[in-house]
């Protein structure tokens, strides 16, 4: 595993962005999400169907979840830098399994040792 993905890069890849498609088809075996990521994203309306579709998108990744040692990270991340919760925790679990966020948010993560891509700058 090489990267963590954020929300928002999932986002955009649902809404047909073609470079958060590109990234992804292009990384998919490298990339997984934080179980945050995947609560984000099912907690919009779809319609049944389209709900089944993206569930079944979203397990394609290694989906990480929330424990102990993810959650003291984003402890001490918290007491450093005062960041959403939801931001922290997909943070600290990229922190926790040494992996890349890869963001479009580059500033909500800022100030935080974390190795973040924005491949849209590129």
């Amino acid at each position: 595993m090489k990267y963590l993905i954020d929300t928002n890069i999932i986002i955009y890849y649902l809404d047909g962005d073609t470079k958060a498609i590109e990234f992804i088809e292009n990384n998919l075996l490298y990339c997984g999400i934080s179980i945050i990521t995947f609560l984000e994203v099912l907690s919009f309306a779809y319609t049944k169907k389209e709900e089944t579709q993206i569930r079944d998108f979203l397990e394609l990744f290694k989906i990480f979840e929330v424990d102990r040692k993810t959650t003291d990270i984003a402890i001490k991340t918290y007491k450093m830098k005062k960041i959403k919760i939801a931001d922290n925790l997909i943070a600290s679990t990229a922190k926790c399994y040494d992996l890349t966020l890869a963001t479009r948010n580059v500033k909500d993560f800022r100030n935080i040792q974390l190795d973040i891509l924005n491949f849209y700058d590129e």
